[in-house]
């Protein structure tokens, strides 16, 4: 049984009263005699806010989405809010991919993009809005299905002078692509699903601000991928690389040779994580701005198994 529902039948089917969520609260906590007011006071707000008011109704998710102009307005709104961050300010992509396309490869129906706003997409940097309502996700996903209407902004250069690009300056030798090469970096194949266009070139010409985020790239250890750490040994020798995997007590590392270091944490005097770093190198300057155009507009188009 829910705590929302426990409470409920605690009250005889009745909103529950302060005094009777305070104790019912108290007396659910697992291994505490005296649980903190603090503590119980944010489960408190917690269970209340789950409490279904009288006369409530559950929000039926494969419902037609709503097309008043207020509910777009709304939805516009609360995009940007909640959403542009990745996504951009009109959908038009960032770190997370562009929505202003009539087809969703994560949504390809209402009511799984109403459920992807909700609850987000496990194994991605698609974390789920817990805080809005379901007729907040429901109009936040009518403003998406509107920009979605509109017609796709097409990008300037060449994708087969940039996948020619891409041969030539061996990014293979980090990244694999459909199946061909290393995957010492992120992998590409569906990049131009998951990116916008302007966090690409970002990638490109400043690495170190656009390596991927926690979210995505957070392993069963619960660190961070991709991290740039520089491990010190207590003879004052450095080993510096990408981390791909932590613990307490351990920490692993693939320099930029590929090769793979382990170590214990107590047998090292310091370890130097670079947060604003990438093994990336910069690509500032190296291409001519056409050159540049040509190579986004490749990686745009990758985007998985069609």
């Amino acid at each position: 049984m829910s705590l929302s529902s426990h409470l409920i039948a605690t009250a005889g089917g009745s909103v529950p009263s302060g005094s009777q969520l305070w104790s019912c609260l108290a007396a659910r906590i697992p291994g505490r005699r005296t649980p903190s007011r603090t503590w119980l006071s944010y489960l408190l707000l917690t269970a209340v806010l789950s409490v279904p008011g009288p006369g409530a109704q559950a929000q039926d998710v494969t419902a037609e989405l709503p097309t008043s102009s207020e509910a777009l307005e709304r939805g516009s709104r609360l995009f940007l809010a909640q959403c542009s961050r990745c996504h951009g300010a009109a959908g038009t992509g960032g770190e997370g991919p562009a929505l202003n396309r009539p087809v969703l490869h994560s949504a390809p129906d209402d009511a799984t993009l109403v459920s992807v706003i909700q609850g987000g997409i496990p194994g991605t940097d698609m974390g789920g809005a817990w805080n809005m309502l379901p007729e907040d996700a429901r109009q936040v996903a009518a403003y998406v299905r509107s920009i979605g209407r509109t017609a796709v902004v097409v990008l300037p250069g060449d994708p087969a002078a940039g996948e020619a690009l891409f041969q030539e300056s061996d990014c293979l030798s980090c990244h694999i692509v459909s199946g061909q090469g290393d995957g010492i970096g992120p992998e590409l194949t569906d990049v131009g699903a998951r990116r916008g266009a302007e966090h690409l070139r970002q990638a490109i010409v400043d690495p170190g601000r656009a390596r991927p985020s926690a979210i995505a790239t957070m392993g069963t250890s619960g660190f961070e991928g991709y991290l740039p750490v520089r491990a010190v040994l207590q003879d004052g020798s450095t080993v510096y690389g990408m981390r791909i995997n932590e613990d307490d007590y351990t920490l692993q590392l693939r320099d930029d040779a590929g090769g793979l270091h382990s170590f214990r944490k107590d047998e090292l005097q310091s370890i130097e994580r670079d947060l604003e770093a990438s093994l990336m190198p910069s690509y500032d300057g190296v291409y001519t701005p056409a050159e540049l155009d040509d190579l986004i507009a490749y990686l745009a188009s990758l985007r998985g198994a069609s």
